[in-house]
């Protein structure tokens, strides 16, 4: 009975908690799996354990937050209808503002990353014209309906959940002798540390873009909690065996060598196409989630028209046009792949801030409101080892919409 009941529902047009599940956790580990890992434990070495450690915490708490405002303001705009609720319309402007901000420049940076995972086996196309055709890639998914790809991502997701998993244990399984220690790192190398990490976290406070999709709040309850402890298990696995793998420790560690125990010569070809797959899904969550809000702002008939498959096609367009703009200022090296990824982690983390306040305001005495408030004051400080111009102009935002009546 219960096999017939789930069968049914993965037909439905619904996400369910599984396809929900899977549209979040191959999008949310994304880049940020394939990068953070060997670049934090290259940054501060066997201390990657306590920033993982205090990030995965942070972010499980950040995702049901997030998650019980998305379930009392449901819709396309997400948490931005409950800053609306909590503190006027201007706010859910700036909001969303930021977010739109984050993910103008967001995208841009997973789509580089994708294109050099990739750029050894088109060695005579630049990196932007293989970033520019993943994107057509990746458009042509967002058209589709909502819940094809949903299934899409957890297949997915599973497959590179497991693989990431197995390779972690056999490395660890192989480790004749275990020797950790902690070096000594100053509190402006463990901030900075803490703002890079803050990558990994991203994406929960867009889930609520999607709440209209699921078949009902349960749904999305389940599919928060069961997504967030994948992640963390997965993302605690892979800092083990890197800290305490036997690796070589006079080079920097590179996360191909995690899956060679496995996949041998084949390594560094499966690495680059699970690379480009979790990046494409990255870019499937977020640009999603942001031409719904777009849409749902109401800006002009076009941003807000929808297709026959309910895909906000109009903002859609009008992201992916920023994104091509975007594209070329990268290839005029104008902007380079560590500002953009710098750029967008400062508006998310604004953008963040803006709903954390929310939270407190909303939420009664509880667990959830007193995290708030503490998320609240560790995101503000993670926010001022962002970059100066960027910071001026989150708080320029922020003081045009304060000011205006």
């Amino acid at each position: 009975m219960k096999r017939k009941k789930l069968s049914i529902n993965l037909n439905t047009k619904k996400l369910n908690t599984f396809t929900l599940s899977g549209l979040i956790i191959g999008p949310i580990l994304g880049s940020g799996i394939i990068l953070l890992p060997p670049l934090i434990y290259n940054m501060v070495g066997s201390f990657s354990l306590i920033i993982w450690g205090t990030i995965l915490i942070l972010g499980f708490i950040f995702a049901l937050i997030f998650g019980k405002l998305a379930i009392l303001f449901p819709g396309e705009g997400g948490v931005s209808l409950a800053t609306k609720e909590a503190m006027g319309k201007k706010y859910q402007l700036l909001t969303s503002f930021y977010l739109i901000c984050a993910v103008f420049f967001g995208p841009v940076a997973v789509l580089i990353i994708a294109a050099k995972f990739i750029q050894n086996l088109f060695p005579d196309v630049s990196i932007e014209l293989l970033a520019f055709f993943i994107y057509i890639i990746t458009y042509l998914f967002l058209r589709s309906k909502v819940n094809f790809i949903g299934k899409m991502m957890l297949i997915v997701s599973s497959t590179i959940t497991i693989l990431f998993l197995l390779s972690s244990i056999v490395v660890l399984a192989n480790v004749e002798t275990y020797t950790f220690s902690l070096p000594t790192l100053s509190f402006n190398e463990f901030g900075y540390a803490l703002l890079v990490v803050f990558w990994s976290i991203v994406g929960w406070e867009v889930i609520g873009n999607y709440s209209k999709e699921v078949e009902d709040t349960k749904t999305l309850t389940k599919s928060i909690i069961f997504s967030a402890t994948i992640i963390s298990i997965v993302y605690i696995f892979l800092t083990l065996a890197i800290t305490l793998g036997e690796f070589p420790k006079d080079e920097e560690f590179k996360l191909v060598w995690l899956i060679e125990p496995l996949f041998g010569t084949y390594s560094s070809f499966i690495l680059a196409v699970i690379s480009v797959i979790l990046c494409i899904g990255t870019l499937i969550l977020f640009v999603g989630a942001v031409s719904r809000l777009v849409a749902s702002l109401k800006l002009t008939s076009y941003t807000s028209a929808h297709s026959s498959n309910n895909v906000p096609v109009g903002a859609l367009n009008v992201l992916s046009s920023l994104y091509i703009i975007t594209l070329f200022l990268v290839y005029l090296d104008y902007i380079t792949l560590d500002e953009l990824v710098a750029y967008s982690d400062a508006f998310f983390i604004a953008n963040a801030l803006i709903g954390l306040v929310t939270a407190i305001i909303l939420f009664e005495k509880g667990f959830l409101r007193t995290a708030s408030i503490a998320l609240s004051l560790v995101f503000f400080s993670i926010l001022i080892f962002s970059n100066i111009i960027i910071l001026s102009v989150i708080f320029i935002l922020f003081i045009l919409v304060f000011l205006k009546k």
